[in-house]
Protein backbone atom coordinates (compact mmCIF):
# COMPACT_ATOMS: atom_id res chain seq x y z
CA UNK A 1 0.00 0.00 0.00
CA UNK A 2 1.02 3.39 -0.72
CA UNK A 3 1.59 6.14 2.05
CA UNK A 4 -1.67 7.55 1.41
CA UNK A 5 -3.61 4.39 1.53
CA UNK A 6 -2.31 3.36 5.03
CA UNK A 7 -2.86 6.88 6.36
CA UNK A 8 -6.45 6.44 4.70
CA UNK A 9 -6.96 2.89 6.09
CA UNK A 10 -5.76 4.07 9.48
CA UNK A 11 -8.46 6.79 9.62
CA UNK A 12 -10.96 4.39 9.24
CA UNK A 13 -9.85 2.32 11.81
CA UNK A 14 -9.94 5.27 14.55
CA UNK A 15 -13.46 6.70 13.36
CA UNK A 16 -14.86 3.25 12.77
CA UNK A 17 -15.58 2.32 16.24
CA UNK A 18 -15.66 5.61 17.61
CA UNK A 19 -19.11 6.29 15.61
CA UNK A 20 -20.57 2.96 16.13
CA UNK A 21 -20.37 3.22 20.21
CA UNK A 22 -20.96 6.71 19.96
CA UNK A 23 -24.11 6.34 18.13
CA UNK A 24 -25.05 3.48 20.77
CA UNK A 25 -24.43 5.64 23.44
CA UNK A 26 -26.49 8.90 22.15
CA UNK A 27 -29.27 6.15 21.85
CA UNK A 28 -29.41 5.23 25.43
CA UNK A 29 -32.14 7.70 26.88
CA UNK A 30 -30.66 6.49 30.99
CA UNK A 31 -27.75 8.55 30.79
CA UNK A 32 -25.79 6.40 33.07
CA UNK A 33 -22.29 7.83 33.62
CA UNK A 34 -20.82 4.78 34.16
CA UNK A 35 -22.21 2.76 31.00
CA UNK A 36 -21.09 6.16 29.28
CA UNK A 37 -17.08 5.89 30.24
CA UNK A 38 -17.12 2.33 29.55
CA UNK A 39 -18.69 2.76 26.28
CA UNK A 40 -15.48 5.32 25.55
CA UNK A 41 -13.40 2.64 26.95
CA UNK A 42 -15.12 -0.41 24.66
CA UNK A 43 -14.39 2.19 21.68
CA UNK A 44 -10.90 3.26 22.64
CA UNK A 45 -9.92 -0.14 23.00
CA UNK A 46 -11.49 -1.62 19.94
CA UNK A 47 -9.71 1.31 18.05
CA UNK A 48 -6.44 0.21 19.13
CA UNK A 49 -6.62 -3.60 18.24
CA UNK A 50 -8.04 -3.06 14.86
CA UNK A 51 -4.72 -0.34 14.45
CA UNK A 52 -2.27 -2.68 15.28
CA UNK A 53 -3.72 -5.75 13.66
CA UNK A 54 -4.26 -4.07 9.72
CA UNK A 55 -1.92 -1.35 10.27
CA UNK A 56 1.51 -0.82 8.41
CA UNK A 57 4.57 -1.14 10.52
CA UNK A 58 7.43 -1.07 7.87
CA UNK A 59 8.04 2.77 9.18
CA UNK A 60 7.73 4.05 12.68
CA UNK A 61 6.09 7.36 12.00
CA UNK A 62 3.19 5.47 10.32
CA UNK A 63 1.59 3.72 12.89
CA UNK A 64 0.99 7.42 14.85
CA UNK A 65 -2.61 6.79 14.87
CA UNK A 66 -2.52 4.05 17.02
CA UNK A 67 -2.29 6.67 20.00
CA UNK A 68 -5.65 8.58 19.09
CA UNK A 69 -7.15 5.89 21.64
CA UNK A 70 -4.75 6.98 24.20
CA UNK A 71 -5.47 10.73 23.83
CA UNK A 72 -9.38 10.23 24.48
CA UNK A 73 -8.78 8.21 27.16
CA UNK A 74 -6.50 11.03 28.33
CA UNK A 75 -9.06 13.37 27.67
CA UNK A 76 -11.63 11.37 29.54
CA UNK A 77 -9.70 10.80 33.06
CA UNK A 78 -9.77 6.97 31.85
CA UNK A 79 -6.73 6.32 34.53
CA UNK A 80 -7.24 2.25 34.55
CA UNK A 81 -7.68 2.46 30.40
CA UNK A 82 -5.41 4.74 29.59
CA UNK A 83 -2.81 2.61 31.33
CA UNK A 84 -3.70 -0.84 30.03
CA UNK A 85 -3.32 1.52 26.16
CA UNK A 86 0.02 2.89 27.23
CA UNK A 87 1.29 -0.38 28.13
CA UNK A 88 -0.08 -2.03 25.14
CA UNK A 89 1.28 0.66 22.78
CA UNK A 90 4.53 0.41 24.07
CA UNK A 91 4.49 -3.61 23.37
CA UNK A 92 3.58 -2.89 20.05
CA UNK A 93 6.05 -0.39 19.46
CA UNK A 94 8.78 -2.55 20.49
CA UNK A 95 7.38 -4.65 18.23
CA UNK A 96 7.90 -2.33 15.40
CA UNK A 97 11.23 -2.16 16.13
CA UNK A 98 11.66 0.95 18.18
CA UNK A 99 13.72 1.09 21.70
CA UNK A 100 12.05 0.13 24.87
CA UNK A 101 13.83 2.63 26.82
CA UNK A 102 12.89 5.26 24.41
CA UNK A 103 9.49 4.74 24.98
CA UNK A 104 8.90 3.91 28.33
CA UNK A 105 10.76 7.95 28.70
CA UNK A 106 8.44 9.36 26.07
CA UNK A 107 5.47 7.93 27.48
CA UNK A 108 5.97 9.16 30.57
CA UNK A 109 6.55 12.56 29.64
CA UNK A 110 3.19 12.25 27.74
CA UNK A 111 1.53 11.42 31.13
CA UNK A 112 3.37 13.62 33.46
CA UNK A 113 2.52 16.28 30.94
CA UNK A 114 -1.10 15.49 30.53
CA UNK A 115 -1.65 15.15 34.38
CA UNK A 116 -0.49 18.49 34.95
CA UNK A 117 -2.63 19.60 31.83
CA UNK A 118 -5.67 17.93 33.02
CA UNK A 119 -5.62 19.19 36.66
CA UNK A 120 -5.20 22.58 35.42
CA UNK A 121 -8.21 22.26 32.98
CA UNK A 122 -6.39 22.95 29.76
CA UNK A 123 -8.40 22.40 26.37
CA UNK A 124 -9.10 19.37 24.52
CA UNK A 125 -7.09 20.81 21.54
CA UNK A 126 -4.22 22.32 23.73
CA UNK A 127 -3.89 18.63 24.99
CA UNK A 128 -3.80 17.49 21.17
CA UNK A 129 -1.27 19.88 19.99
CA UNK A 130 0.86 19.53 22.93
CA UNK A 131 0.84 14.87 22.16
CA UNK A 132 1.73 16.62 18.26
CA UNK A 133 4.39 18.61 19.38
CA UNK A 134 6.72 16.38 21.38
CA UNK A 135 5.38 12.84 19.21
CA UNK A 136 7.01 15.40 16.36
CA UNK A 137 10.10 15.82 18.84
CA UNK A 138 10.83 12.04 19.22
CA UNK A 139 10.05 10.93 15.70
CA UNK A 140 12.64 13.79 14.53
CA UNK A 141 14.87 12.00 16.64
CA UNK A 142 14.33 8.79 16.44
CA UNK A 143 14.43 9.31 12.33
CA UNK A 144 17.68 11.26 12.08
CA UNK A 145 19.76 10.58 14.77
CA UNK A 146 18.90 6.97 15.60
CA UNK A 147 17.56 5.42 12.50
CA UNK A 148 20.28 8.02 10.25
CA UNK A 149 17.81 8.89 8.19
CA UNK A 150 18.42 12.48 6.59
CA UNK A 151 16.62 12.74 3.78
CA UNK A 152 14.19 15.67 3.84
CA UNK A 153 11.34 13.72 2.38
CA UNK A 154 11.31 11.96 5.83
CA UNK A 155 10.80 15.16 7.35
CA UNK A 156 7.67 16.21 5.15
CA UNK A 157 5.94 12.67 5.87
CA UNK A 158 6.79 12.81 9.59
CA UNK A 159 4.74 16.52 9.32
CA UNK A 160 2.62 15.72 7.11
CA UNK A 161 1.47 12.36 9.61
CA UNK A 162 1.49 14.91 12.23
CA UNK A 163 -0.55 17.36 10.68
CA UNK A 164 -3.24 14.24 9.53
CA UNK A 165 -3.45 12.92 13.39
CA UNK A 166 -4.20 16.55 14.65
CA UNK A 167 -7.07 17.03 12.11
CA UNK A 168 -8.27 13.46 12.94
CA UNK A 169 -7.85 14.03 16.62
CA UNK A 170 -9.81 17.37 16.39
CA UNK A 171 -12.94 15.47 14.52
CA UNK A 172 -13.12 12.99 17.02
CA UNK A 173 -13.35 15.17 19.89
CA UNK A 174 -15.98 16.85 18.19
CA UNK A 175 -17.63 14.17 17.05
CA UNK A 176 -17.76 13.05 20.96
CA UNK A 177 -18.25 16.16 22.27
CA UNK A 178 -21.50 16.55 20.12
CA UNK A 179 -22.46 13.26 21.33
CA UNK A 180 -22.21 14.37 24.81
CA UNK A 181 -24.08 17.28 24.04
CA UNK A 182 -27.18 15.35 22.90
CA UNK A 183 -27.17 13.08 25.10
CA UNK A 184 -27.65 15.95 27.64
CA UNK A 185 -29.79 17.32 25.49
CA UNK A 186 -31.90 14.03 25.53
CA UNK A 187 -31.83 14.09 29.54
CA UNK A 188 -32.61 17.64 29.74
CA UNK A 189 -36.02 17.29 27.56
CA UNK A 190 -36.87 14.37 29.35
CA UNK A 191 -36.62 16.67 32.55
CA UNK A 192 -38.52 19.07 31.15
CA UNK A 193 -41.32 16.19 30.39
CA UNK A 194 -41.76 15.00 33.26
CA UNK A 195 -41.48 19.00 34.89
CA UNK A 196 -44.62 19.36 32.63
CA UNK A 197 -45.96 16.26 33.74
CA UNK A 198 -45.73 17.59 36.91
CA UNK A 199 -47.56 20.41 36.42
CA UNK A 200 -49.77 18.90 34.77
CA UNK A 201 -50.77 16.78 37.32
CA UNK A 202 -50.77 19.76 39.53
CA UNK A 203 -53.74 21.40 37.65
CA UNK A 204 -55.28 17.96 37.83
CA UNK A 205 -55.39 17.68 41.50
CA UNK A 206 -56.07 21.24 41.99
CA UNK A 207 -59.35 20.41 39.77
CA UNK A 208 -60.08 17.19 41.64
CA UNK A 209 -59.65 18.58 44.86
CA UNK A 210 -62.02 21.65 44.17
CA UNK A 211 -64.97 19.93 42.82
CA UNK A 212 -65.41 17.97 46.43
CA UNK A 213 -64.88 20.53 48.16
CA UNK A 214 -67.26 22.81 45.96
CA UNK A 215 -69.61 20.28 47.43
CA UNK A 216 -69.20 20.33 50.65
CA UNK A 217 -69.50 23.87 50.96
CA UNK A 218 -72.71 23.63 48.96
CA UNK A 219 -74.03 21.49 51.41
CA UNK A 220 -72.86 23.14 54.51
CA UNK A 221 -74.62 26.61 53.01
CA UNK A 222 -77.77 24.39 52.77
CA UNK A 223 -77.50 22.80 55.74
CA UNK A 224 -80.88 23.84 58.57
CA UNK A 225 -80.15 22.53 62.12
CA UNK A 226 -83.30 22.34 62.98
CA UNK A 227 -83.85 19.89 60.47
CA UNK A 228 -81.61 16.36 62.32
CA UNK A 229 -82.59 14.43 59.17
CA UNK A 230 -80.99 16.10 56.47
CA UNK A 231 -78.22 16.73 58.75
CA UNK A 232 -77.70 13.71 59.16
CA UNK A 233 -78.29 12.76 55.49
CA UNK A 234 -75.65 15.80 54.63
CA UNK A 235 -73.28 15.13 57.15
CA UNK A 236 -72.68 11.72 55.22
CA UNK A 237 -72.55 13.42 51.87
CA UNK A 238 -69.84 15.43 52.97
CA UNK A 239 -67.89 12.78 54.78
CA UNK A 240 -68.12 11.01 51.69
CA UNK A 241 -66.53 13.75 49.66
CA UNK A 242 -63.64 14.69 52.33
CA UNK A 243 -62.99 10.86 51.92
CA UNK A 244 -62.98 10.92 48.35
CA UNK A 245 -60.56 14.33 48.58
CA UNK A 246 -57.82 12.18 51.19
CA UNK A 247 -58.11 9.60 48.70
CA UNK A 248 -56.93 11.82 46.13
CA UNK A 249 -54.04 13.19 48.17
CA UNK A 250 -53.09 9.62 49.04
CA UNK A 251 -53.05 8.64 45.06
CA UNK A 252 -51.34 11.64 44.22
CA UNK A 253 -49.08 11.20 47.17
CA UNK A 254 -47.69 7.58 45.98
CA UNK A 255 -47.51 9.71 41.99
CA UNK A 256 -45.23 12.16 43.11
CA UNK A 257 -43.10 10.12 45.39
CA UNK A 258 -39.09 10.92 45.07
CA UNK A 259 -36.63 7.73 44.81
CA UNK A 260 -33.56 7.58 44.82
CA UNK A 261 -31.27 5.08 43.55
CA UNK A 262 -27.70 4.88 45.17
CA UNK A 263 -24.31 3.81 44.34
CA UNK A 264 -20.74 4.71 44.83
CA UNK A 265 -19.86 8.47 42.94
CA UNK A 266 -17.15 10.84 42.99
CA UNK A 267 -18.49 13.80 43.45
CA UNK A 268 -15.76 15.95 41.67
CA UNK A 269 -16.78 14.31 38.49
CA UNK A 270 -20.48 15.06 38.92
CA UNK A 271 -19.74 18.85 39.48
CA UNK A 272 -17.79 19.09 36.09
CA UNK A 273 -19.90 17.14 34.09
CA UNK A 274 -22.65 19.65 35.31
CA UNK A 275 -20.54 22.56 34.39
CA UNK A 276 -20.08 21.18 30.95
CA UNK A 277 -23.48 20.46 30.55
CA UNK A 278 -24.53 24.03 31.64
CA UNK A 279 -21.52 26.10 30.15
CA UNK A 280 -23.68 27.40 27.17
CA UNK A 281 -25.86 28.92 29.54
CA UNK A 282 -22.87 30.64 31.06
CA UNK A 283 -21.79 31.61 28.23
CA UNK A 284 -24.55 32.98 26.75
CA UNK A 285 -25.45 35.13 29.79
CA UNK A 286 -21.76 36.47 30.10
CA UNK A 287 -21.21 34.33 33.39
CA UNK A 288 -17.90 32.94 34.78
CA UNK A 289 -17.82 29.91 36.75
CA UNK A 290 -15.10 29.07 39.21
CA UNK A 291 -14.09 25.56 40.31
CA UNK A 292 -10.99 24.13 41.23
CA UNK A 293 -11.06 20.47 40.11
CA UNK A 294 -10.43 17.98 43.14
CA UNK A 295 -9.14 14.58 44.01
CA UNK A 296 -11.77 11.50 44.21
CA UNK A 297 -14.61 12.20 46.86
CA UNK A 298 -16.61 8.87 47.00
CA UNK A 299 -20.36 9.41 48.49
CA UNK A 300 -23.24 6.68 47.95
CA UNK A 301 -25.50 8.59 45.78
CA UNK A 302 -28.23 8.92 42.89
CA UNK A 303 -26.10 10.84 40.16
CA UNK A 304 -28.89 11.94 38.09
CA UNK A 305 -30.85 12.74 41.46
CA UNK A 306 -27.73 15.12 42.71
CA UNK A 307 -27.23 16.28 39.26
CA UNK A 308 -30.88 17.45 39.19
CA UNK A 309 -30.11 19.81 42.32
CA UNK A 310 -26.89 21.00 41.24
CA UNK A 311 -28.47 22.44 38.13
CA UNK A 312 -31.63 23.91 40.04
CA UNK A 313 -29.14 25.79 42.24
CA UNK A 314 -27.37 27.14 39.07
CA UNK A 315 -29.97 28.09 37.15
CA UNK A 316 -31.54 30.09 40.00
CA UNK A 317 -27.52 31.79 40.45
CA UNK A 318 -28.05 32.44 36.40
CA UNK A 319 -31.54 34.27 37.05
CA UNK A 320 -30.65 36.14 40.02
CA UNK A 321 -27.06 37.55 38.41
CA UNK A 322 -28.39 40.59 36.09
CA UNK A 323 -25.23 41.64 34.56
CA UNK A 324 -21.51 40.29 34.40
CA UNK A 325 -21.18 38.02 37.58
CA UNK A 326 -19.43 34.89 38.65
CA UNK A 327 -20.69 31.83 40.42
CA UNK A 328 -17.57 30.04 42.57
CA UNK A 329 -18.23 26.47 43.50
CA UNK A 330 -16.24 24.68 46.02
CA UNK A 331 -15.76 20.96 47.08
CA UNK A 332 -14.47 20.15 50.42
CA UNK A 333 -14.76 17.37 53.10
CA UNK A 334 -15.07 17.33 56.61
CA UNK A 335 -14.68 14.13 58.99
CA UNK A 336 -17.85 12.26 57.96
CA UNK A 337 -19.12 14.61 55.03
CA UNK A 338 -18.13 15.98 51.57
CA UNK A 339 -19.66 19.45 51.71
CA UNK A 340 -21.04 21.20 47.94
CA UNK A 341 -20.80 25.47 48.51
CA UNK A 342 -22.44 27.04 45.50
CA UNK A 343 -22.28 31.02 45.82
CA UNK A 344 -22.93 33.77 42.98
CA UNK A 345 -22.64 37.41 43.35
CA UNK A 346 -26.37 37.57 42.15
CA UNK A 347 -29.51 40.02 43.52
CA UNK A 348 -29.42 38.09 47.02
CA UNK A 349 -32.87 37.52 49.29
CA UNK A 350 -34.28 39.67 51.45
CA UNK A 351 -34.72 37.50 55.34
CA UNK A 352 -38.24 37.34 54.66
CA UNK A 353 -37.57 35.32 51.05
CA UNK A 354 -35.16 33.16 52.73
CA UNK A 355 -37.31 31.73 55.20
CA UNK A 356 -40.44 31.10 52.92
CA UNK A 357 -38.03 29.72 49.73
CA UNK A 358 -37.80 26.00 50.86
CA UNK A 359 -41.72 25.97 51.13
CA UNK A 360 -43.64 24.29 48.01
CA UNK A 361 -45.20 26.51 45.92
CA UNK A 362 -43.11 29.58 46.55
CA UNK A 363 -41.43 31.59 44.35
CA UNK A 364 -39.83 35.35 44.23
CA UNK A 365 -39.92 34.71 40.26
CA UNK A 366 -42.50 36.23 38.46
CA UNK A 367 -42.42 32.72 36.60
CA UNK A 368 -41.38 30.74 39.04
CA UNK A 369 -43.73 27.45 40.24
CA UNK A 370 -41.87 27.02 43.39
CA UNK A 371 -40.86 23.30 43.32
CA UNK A 372 -37.43 23.22 42.56
CA UNK A 373 -35.52 24.46 45.86
CA UNK A 374 -38.51 21.98 47.82
CA UNK A 375 -38.04 19.65 44.97
CA UNK A 376 -33.57 19.86 45.53
CA UNK A 377 -34.01 20.00 49.34
CA UNK A 378 -36.16 16.62 49.52
CA UNK A 379 -33.51 14.77 47.55
CA UNK A 380 -30.56 15.69 49.61
CA UNK A 381 -32.45 14.69 53.03
CA UNK A 382 -32.72 11.32 51.25
CA UNK A 383 -29.30 11.44 50.56
CA UNK A 384 -29.42 11.93 54.63
CA UNK A 385 -27.48 14.87 53.84
CA UNK A 386 -28.24 18.87 54.45
CA UNK A 387 -28.80 22.01 52.24
CA UNK A 388 -28.83 25.52 53.53
CA UNK A 389 -29.13 29.10 52.13
CA UNK A 390 -27.07 32.23 53.11
CA UNK A 391 -27.86 35.35 51.43
CA UNK A 392 -27.60 39.00 51.12
CA UNK A 393 -29.43 41.85 49.42
CA UNK A 394 -27.51 42.95 46.34
CA UNK A 395 -24.53 41.02 47.43
CA UNK A 396 -24.69 36.81 47.40
CA UNK A 397 -26.90 33.97 47.67
CA UNK A 398 -24.78 30.87 48.62
CA UNK A 399 -25.91 27.66 48.76
CA UNK A 400 -23.97 24.81 51.17
CA UNK A 401 -25.12 21.04 51.00
CA UNK A 402 -23.43 18.40 53.39
CA UNK A 403 -23.69 14.92 51.87
CA UNK A 404 -22.08 12.00 54.25
CA UNK A 405 -19.04 10.20 52.68
CA UNK A 406 -19.24 6.75 51.41
CA UNK A 407 -18.18 4.17 54.37
CA UNK A 408 -14.78 3.30 52.03
CA UNK A 409 -13.83 6.69 52.08
CA UNK A 410 -14.18 7.38 56.02
CA UNK A 411 -12.48 4.11 56.54
CA UNK A 412 -9.52 5.27 54.55
CA UNK A 413 -9.49 8.62 56.33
Amino acid sequence: MSFFDILILDTILVLFPIICILIIKANIMNNNKVNNELLIDIANLTSLFLLVKYCNTNNAYMVLLVNMPFIISILHNRKTASTIIVIALIVFNIYVGLNPIFLIGEYLIYLIIFVLLYKKGISASTILITFVSIKGIFLTIYEYYILKHTKFLTLIEIFICLVIFYLIGIIVINIIDMIDKTVTLNQSLKELEKEKELKNSLFKITHEIKNPIAVCKGYLQMMDYSDVEKVKKYNLIIQSELNRTLDIMDNFSEYTKIKINTDIMDLDYLITDTIKSMSSLFKNNNIEIIYKETDEIYINGDYFRLKQVLINILKNSIEAIKSKGKIDINLTTSKKYAIICIKDNGCGMSEEELEKMSELFYSSKEKGCGIGVALSKEIISLHKGKIKYDSVIGKYTKATIKIPLSNTLRTNV
